[in-house]
């Protein structure tokens, strides 16, 4: 009986594999390669198909935050446009009140996988892979975008890629049907003038917990004191929509997840999407507040006379600080918190310095300070500028001489959002300095602009 039900098994199992294997054949037909291409020619498809295009929620390095890209994709070409990002980013509105475009090629490609390329210089798109960036970045490296990108899953309503060389988390969605790429800018301009603010506070129904928030570009940067008194901090890069604020990643700010905050409809405070309790409360902070947390970038041009001579001793001594006695040119120099040090901030050449200071109030309103030097800054490469390369000569406009500090009046144009601080010293009048919220590289300018 044994021997019959074995033999019995074994026909029931050869006929159900013979019936099985024309499926498995059909399955396996094509070669990986062959499978690729069809990927590859229905995700082009799927790009061409968009009437209006698509809206691309796009990152460079997340330090920058996200930033709202639109693209046409017809035949083998690709028809761009952008939110404008620094000055010298060829995009946003033009004269004529139609956003700027540049069309380009592009083309679908098998390499481990789908991948689509940007393969034609395009200067609104490239601005942001592009390593000598204009605008942000260190030289070399500029933004730290990507061109190329591997395709993870595309359909009609969303398509979804990975930066092929810096694995950003890129999202495109189709316009919507009778919107223009302009009607879409408007919006961003609109929810981004509605919620700014260099900060908030964050509050939670129910805690007792004191949350600030600043925003560094497009990054919201949580901070906070747990029960132990040990200093939190969570950043958030964002990319601004029609609705709100729409985090890169869902962040946990002491117990709470937070993916997007919601604009809805009262300057007061923003509403974290899916929890009502969770609210972003706009704050408008003292000058003083505003010049110690953020990052304030120095140039030359915006010196008044008595604080050039100083910079021009820098300049001169930053002339043997490279390799080999060579020029180590000044890429930025900023006042204020950068990596969590509140400190005047140098890049010159591929060295970071920087010297620590203190900012204190001195009225009730906070728009005058006394900003002095603290001795006590450990960086081997912020003490050698100090002693060798000019960088003691510099700060004497912010901080006088060794430790004697200077008193300043701040203004602004704009407190809850200022692109500017301006700072007047209170015993000498004519060193006036104006601080940018902007990144301004090369603050020498023109003056060395013959040793790029």
């Amino acid at each position: 009986m044994n021997k019959l039900y074995s033999i019995f098994s074994l026909l029931v199992g050869v006929f159900a594999f013979t019936a099985c294997t024309p499926e498995v054949d059909d399955k396996f037909s094509e070669t990986p390669t062959e499978r690729v291409e069809e990927t590859g020619n229905n995700t082009r498809d799927i790009l061409k198909a968009a009437p209006n295009g698509w809206r691309i929620e796009y990152y460079a390095s997340t330090t920058y935050g996200g930033y709202n890209v639109f693209a046409k994709f017809e035949d083998n070409n690709v028809t761009v446009a952008s939110e404008k990002v620094g000055s010298n980013h060829n995009a946003g509105f033009g004269p004529d009140g139609k956003l700027i475009t540049t069309t380009s090629h592009y083309k679908i490609e098998a390499s481990q996988g789908v991948v689509l390329s940007f393969d034609e210089y395009n200067d609104i798109f490239h601005y942001f892979s592009d390593p000598a960036n204009p605008d942000y970045g260190t030289k070399g490296e500029g933004m730290e975008g990507d061109f190329e990108f591997r395709v993870q899953s595309a359909t009609a309503e969303k398509v979804e890629m990975i930066g092929k060389k810096h694995q950003a988390r890129i999202v495109m969605y189709p316009v919507e049907e009778g919107k223009t790429w302009e009607d879409c800018v408007n919006e961003v301009n609109a929810t981004r003038d509605f919620m700014a603010s260099r900060s908030y506070q964050f509050v939670v129904d129910g805690s007792e917990r004191e949350i600030s928030v600043t925003t560094s570009y497009r990054r919201l940067v949580f901070t906070w004191l747990n029960d132990k008194g040990e200093k939190q901090q969570v950043v958030a890069p964002f990319i601004i929509t029609k609705d709100g604020y729409t985090l890169y990643s869902t962040v946990d700010v002491d117990g709470t997840e937070i993916s997007s905050i919601l604009k809805g409809n009262t300057e007061e405070y923003f509403v974290v999407e899916g929890n009502e309790n969770a609210r972003l409360y706009t704050y408008v902070p003292t000058l003083k507040e505003t010049l110690e947390s953020g990052v304030w970038f120095i140039t030359y041009e915006d010196l008044s006379p008595f604080a050039r001579p100083y910079w021009d001793t820098m300049r001169n001594k930053l002339a043997t600080a490279g390799p080999n006695n060579s020029r180590n040119r000044l890429y930025w120099a900023l006042i204020g918190t950068y990596l969590n040090r509140l400190a005047f901030h140098m890049q010159a050449g591929g060295d970071y310095c920087y010297q620590g200071i203190t900012i204190t109030q001195l009225d009730e309103d906070g728009n005058e300070v006394f900003i002095k030097w603290d001795s006590k800054t450990n960086n081997a490469a912020g003490k050698l500028y100090y002693r060798s390369y000019g960088m003691n000569q510099a700060m004497i406009p912010f901080v006088g001489t060794g430790s004697t500090g200077r008193t300043f009046t701040l203004s602004t144009d704009d407190k809850r959002h200022p692109s500017y601080i301006i700072l007047t010293d209170k015993k000498e009048p004519t060193n006036v300095i104006k601080l940018w919220a902007e990144e301004k590289n090369y603050p020498y300018g023109d003056l060395d602009a013959d040793e790029k």
